[in-house]
């Protein structure tokens, strides 16, 4: 599904991450399935920079097909509206094939061995910058290239890759001639490589290129396959148990399954990206965003395509968004379409250093001021802001 935001502003630009209603889980070769879904997104920033989001969602239909994380601002509207349709995929069944992986701290020598969920936290220290570049045609397509801030996905059985997809939306398990092996970066960074030109199907790939059985950069700005968000937000603990907050893999599959671990009393960076550079859905900026599943719910059991019911990946309770543009941090809490349960936590956002605009929390299954919608919070330049679990 495509989600198309045009976000109005009166004193202040807002950005809202827009909300995923359904992706894809399995798809299969030449075995399309379409939805057709209305979402309108509305944003109001006032003159004291105060920001109100409220989302509403039409029928959809079943589908297997993923949805765009897009927004543009405007600075001539006064409310925002996004539409959304689903764009068609399909995969490949291909013979799943497992490896191993560990991480290395050269992106250009890696090979794969064995690893767990403890290696997700990464490499790097927090806002550590990547120091040994990605070099083409040095990596084998089967070896995952974990350190310098990458880190495998064993639980997706892709031996370590978040998807593997061509142009035509055809998928794999194993990385192969063709294709885009996305991969997943540590929390508070984002994969800097998708090609610059997209299917005109609407479908997004992303990650590194897999050509004569070697690995290349698909996007030649950056020579690091990580990098680090605006360091302004972070989740905060104040919970007896961990929460497993889920990514999504954009541009690529789009399914929720980049994670980042928020240890029981602990603290984690947000990836806060900048619209500016960050990947563009048709020329549109996009930000990040993150499905929150309950506490006490394993990164393996959690960054996953769920079930219907299961409350956890596409099903969890809670969607988090965060951008950054023109100076000015974006912080959203939005419900999940597909769950309208309460999760077993409140969550509000809270300032961390200096001051923020716009009161957003979900406490007791209710967002603040009321909305059945969500809400928004910005943070000026020179301030911090937190999410704290509690």
């Amino acid at each position: 599904m495509k989600s198309t935001s045009v976000l109005s502003v009166l004193a202040l630009a807002s950005v809202v991450a827009s909300v995923p209603l359904q992706h894809h889980h399995n798809m299969h070769k030449r075995a399309p399935v379409y939805e057709y879904v209305t979402e309108t997104v509305i944003v109001t920033a006032g003159a004291q920079g105060g920001v109100s989001t409220s989302i509403s969602v039409g029928d959809a239909t079943s589908t297997s097909a993923p949805e765009k994380e897009s927004s543009t601002s405007s600075f001539s509207e006064a409310t925002s509206t996004s539409s959304s349709e689903a764009s068609s995929s399909s995969s490949s069944a291909t013979s799943t094939e497992s490896s191993t992986s560990s991480s290395t701290s050269s992106s250009s020598s890696s090979s794969s061995s064995s690893s767990d969920t403890s290696d997700i936290s990464g490499d790097l220290s927090d806002f550590e910058n990547p120091t040994e570049e990605f070099e083409d045609g040095t990596v084998s397509c089967s070896d995952f290239p974990s350190g310098q801030g990458v880190i495998a996905l064993d639980w997706l059985d892709y031996n370590g890759w978040a998807s593997i997809m061509d142009e035509s939306g055809n998928t794999a398990t194993s990385c192969e001639d063709g294709y885009y092996c996305s991969y997943a970066c540590q929390a508070g960074m984002s994969k800097t490589q998708w090609p610059s030109s997209q299917p005109s199907s609407g479908i997004s790939v992303g990650g590194l290129y897999c050509k004569d059985g070697y690995l290349y950069k698909s996007n030649s700005d950056s020579n690091y396959l990580c990098e680090w968000g605006a360091d302004t937000a972070k989740a905060v603990s104040q919970l007896t148990d961990d929460v497993a907050l889920c990514r999504t893999d954009y541009p690529g599959s789009e399914s929720m399954v980049v994670p980042t671990l928020l240890s029981a009393g602990g603290s984690k960076p947000i990836s806060v990206v900048n619209e500016s550079t960050y990947y563009q859905w048709e020329g549109k900026e996009t930000s990040a965003q993150y499905y929150v599943n309950n506490a006490g719910v394993s990164v393996e059991d959690g960054c996953i395509w769920g079930t219907s019911g299961s409350g956890v990946g596409n099903w969890a309770p809670v969607v988090l968004g965060a951008g950054y543009i023109d100076g000015i941090t974006y912080l959203s809490l939005i419900p999940n379409p597909n769950n309208s349960d309460a999760p077993n936590y409140s969550v509000k956002i809270t300032s961390a250093t200096g001051t923020i605009s716009g009161a957003c929390s979900y406490v007791d299954g209710s967002f603040s001021g009321d909305s059945t919608d969500g809400c928004t919070a910005s943070v000026p330049s020179g301030s911090t802001a937190k999410f704290v679990f509690y």
